[in-house]
């Protein structure tokens, strides 16, 4: 009798994975729902059911579910269809929140899905969001890797993720910017001693005997070559101090 009963134990634990399969705060690769996520998914004999945990962001959030959510999985194309569900409004009613960081938590039933599948998509409604409303989308929802679990409250419900990019990437940029202005300030000092380098280098090139007489030749034959070729004398004038052929130097501020 005690090996019948025994015999019949292992049969039954055997059998258990065929009518039973869950998993607790799923791994999602994508949700279209900020507000929401899953807490737990369970096939069994008869149902796949998915459990859903939402929090106000709010004191003006509500929430609602299409009846036309579907599970599709890894293993094929099928649609595994809405049954019922628990503790969720369906449109065209709604949930209203009394304020923000009320959670609700609710429960729907789906089509039984395969055994053999790893990984599921929750689709209420496919595409993008129209008046601000997210739809509970939920994508590549992993069957056998559950989450890191971090608390959903208000407080981190406030700023939606993309203001948050925008927060980070104006502060990359402030303090790109203050670090700039710092190598700018560090390097004024360095860039003014290598002009003034320069220029005394350029002064002292013309010191030299015979140079400042070299220059008026040349500034002379260029006036007369601009006259020659139809300039009038204030034109070739205003040429050659405007554009001379040499570098000016800044001897009237040395």
């Amino acid at each position: 009798m005690k090996k019948i009963l025994s015999l019949s134990a292992l049969l039954i634990m055997a059998c258990l994975p065929l009518f039973a399969q869950t998993i607790d705060n799923p791994q999602v690769e994508h949700s279209d729902d900020m507000s929401s996520f899953i807490t737990k998914i369970e096939t069994n004999k008869q149902y796949t059911i998915v459990s859903f945990e939402c929090t106000a962001h709010n004191e003006n959030s509500w929430i609602q579910l299409n009846k036309e959510i579907f599970i599709q999985t890894d293993v094929d194309n099928k649609h595994y269809n809405y049954v019922k569900s628990e503790n969720i409004v369906m449109v065209p009613g709604r949930h209203n929140f009394a304020k923000a960081g009320d959670k609700l938590l609710f429960t729907v039933y789906f089509e039984k899905i395969p055994q053999e599948a790893k990984s599921i998509d929750i689709i209420e409604r496919a595409g993008t969001r129209q008046n601000g409303i997210g739809y509970f989308n939920y994508y590549n929802v992993s069957l056998t890797k559950s989450r890191a679990i971090t608390p959903v409250t208000a407080a981190n419900l406030m700023v939606p993720e993309r203001s948050l990019d925008r927060m980070i990437s104006r502060n990359e940029t402030l303090n790109s910017g203050t670090n700039m202005m710092n190598i700018m300030n560090s390097m004024g000092p360095m860039f003014g001693n290598l002009t003034k380098s320069m220029m005394d280098a350029e002064i002292d090139y013309y010191k030299q005997p015979g140079k400042i007489t070299e220059v008026a030749r040349l500034n002379r034959e260029y006036f007369e070559a601009l006259v020659k070729e139809g300039f009038n004398e204030d034109q070739a004038l205003k040429i050659i101090t405007s554009e001379s052929l040499l570098h000016k130097t800044a001897m009237g501020g040395k």
